[in-house]
């Protein structure tokens, strides 16, 4: 008589995760070691929420958590775990003791390395003096020089509030003394900012929402790039004092921070400026937002804008031309030279008080992307389209430009693109470009 085989015949099933939840479990005491010149109360509420477990599933989640608090303090270079049933006098039923044994970041670090910005890459060093005086605090010095933005040179410090009672919130200030060099080759004058710029800020993690609070103080001057400078933007150079307020709130809930394919994406920064404290007559308004909508096959649709606006009291002073905005390029409309989709003016760009730019994007992995293993997740292929203008809010003199192209993933914040760009509209004196684009950045339209 016939009959199937038996269960060892079989071989065994798909093996069952064991459910910890089952083993109660409490934590006695918790050691965090190796540490030399770090306070206690800096390291402790870190490890709050480990003697609130009940289970031993309650443990290794909660302790994986306080690794991952620990390290973003900014003292350890490396944390090692071990956990153990609890010993000696004090100790419960089903206690257990956690430790967490690391080696501190030394007193000065040091880094070499690339910096991607919008359509500019730089080469960057920075000397740090980690957990400078026992609580976090981060003393850095940055040097990064580059093609298009001449240098930059910042001493900055830091304060990190995580160890107190609204660390949840991630509370932190800083100081930086800045020198910048930036020349503005499309306008034909360069600039330099000195001065000090304090910054406190704040974010609230479970609503993916951060806050930065700015006052910047410092001399800026302006000059003349070569003799074709025209007359107007000459008015413009030489030095002046800037006082500025600045508010920057990011709200990011995508599921990628260059691909993404699902979640939405806001970014406003508002900045109120002045020559000094008593004439802050210049209101500067920018605000980007994106949503990303997941299809079928990989593929993603993603909708996206910007828009950029300057009020400004004429009594008091006139808007300095660094301040307007220059849009066109790959970060803005795609298919016009980096300032090409704005008012030009004597053969340079004179900028704008106002603009507005979309972009319609259906992205793709690459055909056959299973064949590529991993290295094939670092491009994406897109159509799009964009469309925007200048000085108004209406569709009068709408710049427009469809193509297609491929994305080369940089790290975990930038992208470069090619694109085959077709300008559909523009209007007369504006600097198009027919055919292939590059672009490099981390904010795209």
């Amino acid at each position: 008589m016939g009959g199937g085989a038996s269960k060892a015949e079989r071989g065994p099933g798909p093996r069952k995760e064991p459910d910890l939840t089952r083993f109660k479990a409490r934590v006695d005491r918790v050691y965090i070691g190796g540490l030399s010149r770090t306070y206690d109360d800096y390291v402790q509420r870190a490890a709050r929420h480990l003697f609130k477990a009940t289970n031993f599933q309650d443990v290794i989640m909660e302790t994986a958590n306080v690794k991952d608090e620990l390290l973003r303090l900014g003292i350890y270079k490396n944390l090692r775990i071990s956990i153990d049933t609890s010993k000696g006098e004090g100790a419960s039923k089903n206690g257990y003791t956690v430790a967490f044994e690391g080696e501190e970041l030394s007193r000065i670090t040091g880094s070499v390395g690339v910096e991607v910005g919008q359509n500019d890459g730089a080469a960057t060093t920075e000397l740090v003096t980690p957990n400078l005086f026992g609580r976090g605090e981060r003393l850095s010095f940055n040097y990064s020089h580059s093609y298009v933005r001449n240098s930059v040179l910042n001493l900055k410090l830091t304060k990190p509030y995580l160890h107190t009672a609204v660390g949840d919130y991630e509370p932190e200030t800083s100081v930086t003394i800045f020198r910048h060099s930036s020349p503005s080759r499309w306008a034909k004058y360069r600039t330099e900012d000195n001065g000090v710029l304090f910054d406190f800020s704040f974010a609230v993690p479970a609503l993916r929402f951060s806050n930065s609070l700015q006052y910047e103080l410092g001399m800026k001057e302006l000059f003349v790039l070569d003799r074709q400078t025209p007359f107007f933007v000459r008015e413009h150079c030489g030095p002046r004092l800037a006082s500025a307020f600045r508010y920057i709130c990011q709200f990011d809930g995508r599921d990628d921070n260059v691909f993404p394919a699902n979640g939405a994406f806001v970014k406003s920064t508002t900045e109120l400026s002045g020559s000094r404290m008593s004439q802050l007559g210049i209101v500067r308004q920018d605000v980007h937002a994106e949503l990303n909508v997941p299809l079928f096959l990989g593929m993603s649709l993603q909708v996206c804008g910007r828009i950029g606006t300057i009020l400004h009291d004429k009594k008091k002073e006139a808007i300095p031309i660094n301040q307007l905005f220059f849009p066109g390029g790959p970060q803005t409309l795609r298919g016009f030279e980096l300032a090409g989709a704005c008012p030009w003016r004597d053969g340079v760009a004179a900028g704008c008080q106002s603009y507005w730019a979309t972009g319609l994007h259906l992205w793709s992995p690459l055909p056959f992307n299973q064949y590529f293993g991993g290295f094939g997740n670092l491009f994406r292929t897109h159509a799009f389209y964009n469309i925007g203008t200048c000085n108004s809010f209406t569709t009068d003199k709408l710049r427009s430009t469809a193509g297609v192209g491929i994305a080369l993933r940089m790290g975990q914040k930038a992208r470069i693109e090619f694109n085959y760009c077709q300008p559909l509209s523009y209007e007369v004196g504006d600097r198009v470009v027919k055919g292939f684009q590059f672009g490099i950045g981390y904010e795209f339209i």
